[in-house]
């Protein structure tokens, strides 16, 4: 992620903005055997970070006995009314399976992005949090991604995730996008994990389907042929839209991306996320590239020796000069 060398300033007037003197680029690393399974106990030497092809020089390395600071992002949209209590049961077990000293923030989004209470430790008020989560009706998924990393995770030292389950489906955010939140989390490099379940048929009204047009047999011939002669650009499924971003989002960032068939084995999602979460390396560096050229770096990463395979985010973009950068 990149950040200040030293402390961030922020801008009074613009919340959402932090001004950053040097940049630290902060790099979440998973590493696996060839069997899939995850390896602990390396050393920053086992590392080695390119930029560019350019060797860089490990300026941080946390191992994976550093604690946590995770948002859960909760969709408490219309979709999820008939399954609110799995959801909740599913966000308790996630919650029970991090580490004694990670820390957990609950934000559920609706029409509103809702911070209930910080990030901590306590178990039992986290429980209380959840248990206490209900339903509303619109979907701010973008709001909630760009909210949450600006206003929560950014001022947050140290290793750092969040993990967002929700259908995808977008319908009421006002000040982000789905690109202006893909490239927040490839530049802050703030793991986004998202486990998508599927609400084609809650919720929503009845898809007619395109066979059989509506109305059509009760209007005059010379009307029905005027109307198609109307051309309509074709809409695009929002489903589609909807696993396009959140699979985007977990590659931006490095993370996993992982679909639900049904709401209830989201457990066994929140299980594989919590396991990568208590084995995760960060490793950060200073560019040798001071340019503030706009460009994309591309970020590699190779580790130890033997048959490893590593996981990070691909890169992020150098602001401009005199660009603010929206962490």
């Amino acid at each position: 992620m990149p950040a200040a060398r030293g402390s961030a300033r922020q801008d009074p007037q613009k919340p959402d903005v932090i001004r950053l003197d040097t940049a630290l680029v902060g790099v979440p690393v998973i590493v696996t055997d060839r069997w899939g399974r995850l390896v602990t106990g390396l050393r920053e030497q086992d590392f080695v970070l390119r930029e560019n092809g350019e060797t860089q020089e490990i300026a941080s390395f946390s191992s994976t006995e550093a604690p946590f600071d995770v948002a859960l992002l909760i969709d408490t949209s219309r979709s999820t009314r008939t399954k609110m209590n799995v959801i909740r049961r599913a966000a308790l077990d996630f919650v029970r399976k991090l580490k004694p000293q990670d820390r957990v923030l609950i934000v559920t989004f609706d029409e509103k992005v809702n911070f209930l209470g910080d990030f901590t430790s306590d178990r039992r008020q986290l429980s209380r949090t959840i248990r206490s989560v209900k339903s509303s009706y619109l979907t701010s998924l973008y709001d909630a991604v760009h909210i949450t990393i600006n206003e929560k995770l950014v001022p947050v030292r140290g290793r750092k995730a969040i993990v967002v389950l929700t259908d995808g489906v977008d319908t009421y955010s006002r000040r982000a996008t789905y690109e202006s939140t893909l490239e927040l989390v490839a530049n802050t490099g703030v793991l986004t994990y998202a486990v998508q379940y599927e609400t084609r048929n809650i919720g929503g009204p009845t898809i007619r389907p395109p066979s059989i047009p509506p109305f059509s047999r009760f209007l005059g011939a010379s009307f029905v042929a005027a109307a198609q002669q109307i051309q309509q650009p074709p809409r695009r499924d929002r489903y589609i839209t909807a696993t396009e971003y959140l699979q985007s989002l977990a590659a931006h960032s490095g993370a996993r991306y992982m679909r639900a068939e049904t709401i209830e084995s989201t457990s066994y999602a929140f299980g594989l996320i919590a396991e990568e979460l208590r084995n995760q390396y960060t490793l950060a560096y200073y560019s040798t590239n001071e340019k503030r050229d706009g460009t994309f770096r591309r970020i590699d990463v190779r580790v130890g020796a033997g048959e490893l395979t590593a996981r990070w985010r691909p890169g992020y973009r150098a602001v401009t000069l005199g660009e603010t950068e929206q962490r």
